[in-house]
C-alpha cells in the first residue's frame, strides 16, 4: 500500500490541507487587506501537518530513507519543475522575470535563503520559500531517522523537541527582543521549521493521550485559539510560539475530535481541494502578484490561477507521482530499490 493510501485512513488530513490552501487563497485574494496574516495562517497549517506525517512515516512506520526521499521527490518535484519553467518562460520579458538565480534557487530549494541574503524578492516564486523549509526539514528528520536508528520514539521525540524549541526561541528572540524584520526572522529554515519539528514531537510524545475524552473539545479549542493567536497576535511569543503549540496539538489529535473533524475537514469537497492543494498553492502565486500589481482584478486572477492548478494536478502532479511510485514498487519487488535506513 502506498503512503497516500495509508494516509487516506484519516480523512481529516486531506481536509486539513484543503482548509490550509483556502486560507492562503482567502488571504492573497482580498482577505489580507482586512485580516492580515490570513494567508500565512494557511502555511502554518501545512507546516504542522507535515510534522505529523513525517514523524509517522519516518519514526513509526520506519520507511527506508531511499523510499522516503523518492516519494518526497515524486510528490513535489514534477509539478514544481513544470511550474517554475513555464512561469520563467512566460514572465521572461517582463519586470517580473525571475532570472537564472530565481529559477535555480526555486528548483534547488534554496530560495528562502537566497531572498534573505540578497534582500531582493522574486515575486512569482516567493511562495516557494515554504517548500524550501519543508524540504530542509525532511532532510533533517531523515538524518535523525538514520542517526538514531533503533532508538525509542520517545527519545527521538525529545531530540525533535529540543530542535523545535531552539527554532521557536530563536524566532521569538530575534523578533520580540531584537526587533528584526519579520521576513528576515521567519523565512529561514532555522526558525520556520519550528512548527514542523514541534508537531513531529507531539506525534511521538503524546500518542498515548490521543484517546482522552477531553480531546473531543480540546482539538477545536486549540485549532481556533491557534488561528486567533496567529491572526491577532502582535508579539512573536504569541503569533509564533503559542500558535505553533496549539495548532500542533490540534493536528495531532484531529481524528479524535469526531464531530469537529466531520464538520470541517471530512466533506468530499474540502478533501478534494486538499488533494489538489499543492498545485493550487503553486499556481495561485503569479496571479496573486498580477492582481497585486493592478494588472488583473482579483476575481479574474483567482479564476485564472485555479484554471491552471486543475490541469497541473490532473495532467502533471497526479499521473507523474503515480507513475514514479509504480516504478518504485516494481523496483522493490525486483529487489533493486535502495534500502537505506
Amino acid at each position: 500500500m502506498s503512503e497516500t493510501e495509508k494516509q487516506a485512513r484519516i480523512p481529516a488530513l486531506d481536509g486539513w490541507r484543503g482548509v490550509a490552501v483556502l486560507l492562503v487563497l482567502m488571504g492573497h485574494f482580498g482577505g489580507d487587506r482586512h485580516l492580515p496574516h490570513l494567508g500565512s495562517a494557511g502555511v502554518d497549517l501545512f507546516f504542522v501537518l507535515s510534522g505529523r506525517l513525517m514523524a509517522d512515516i519516518l519514526f513509526v512506520r520506519r520507511m527506508p530513507l531511499g523510499t522516503f526521499f523518492f516519494r518526497r521527490f515524486s510528490r513535489v518535484y514534477p509539478a514544481l519543475f513544470v511550474f517554475v519553467l513555464v512561469n520563467a518562460a512566460i514572465f521572461s520579458l517582463t519586470p517580473l522575470a525571475p532570472g537564472a538565480v530565481g529559477v535555480i534557487s526555486a528548483l534547488s530549494f534554496t530560495l528562502n535563503y537566497v531572498i534573505i541574503e540578497s534582500r531582493s524578492f522574486i515575486p512569482i516564486f516567493d511562495h516557494i520559500w515554504s517548500l524550501c523549509v519543508e524540504e530542509h526539514s525532511y532532510v533533517l528528520l531523515g538524518l535523525l531517522a538514520l542517526l538514531l536508528r533503533g532508538a525509542a520514539n520517545r527519545f527521538i521525540g525529545f531530540i525533535s523537541l529540543a530542535l523545535g524549541a531552539a527554532a521557536l526561541a530563536y524566532g521569538i528572540l530575534q523578533y520580540d527582543v531584537y526587533g528584526e524584520n519579520p521576513f528576515i526572522v521567519f523565512w529561514p529554515t532555522h526558525a520556520a521549521a519550528a512548527p514542523i519539528l514541534i508537531s513531529a514531537t507531539f506525534f511521538l510524545l503524546i500518542g498515548r493521550y490521543r484517546d482522552w475524552p477531553a480531546m473531543e473539545w480540546l482539538v477545536p479549542l486549540a485549532f481556533f485559539c491557534g488561528l486567533t493567536a496567529r491572526l491577532a497576535g502582535d508579539a512573536a511569543w504569541l503569533f509564533f510560539g503559542v500558535k505553533t503549540l496549539l495548532l500542533a496539538i490540534a493536528v495531532n489529535a484531529i481524528e479524535r475530535a469526531t464531530y469537529f473533524s466531520r464538520m470541517l475537514f471530512e466533506g468530499s469537497i474540502i478533501r478534494q481541494i486538499g488533494r489538489m492543494s499543492f498545485s493550487i498553492y503553486l499556481w495561485q502565486q503569479p496571479f496573486y502578484i498580477l492582481a497585486q500589481q493592478g494588472w488583473l482584478p482579483l476575481p479574474a486572477a483567482l479564476a485564472l490561477g485555479l484554471s491552471l492548478a486543475v490541469p497541473s494536478y490532473y495532467l502533471v502532479e497526479r499521473p507523474t507521482r503515480a507513475g514514479l511510485n509504480a516504478w518504485l514498487d516494481r523496483g522493490k519487488r525486483q529487489g533493486v530499490l535502495l534500502k537505506v535506513g
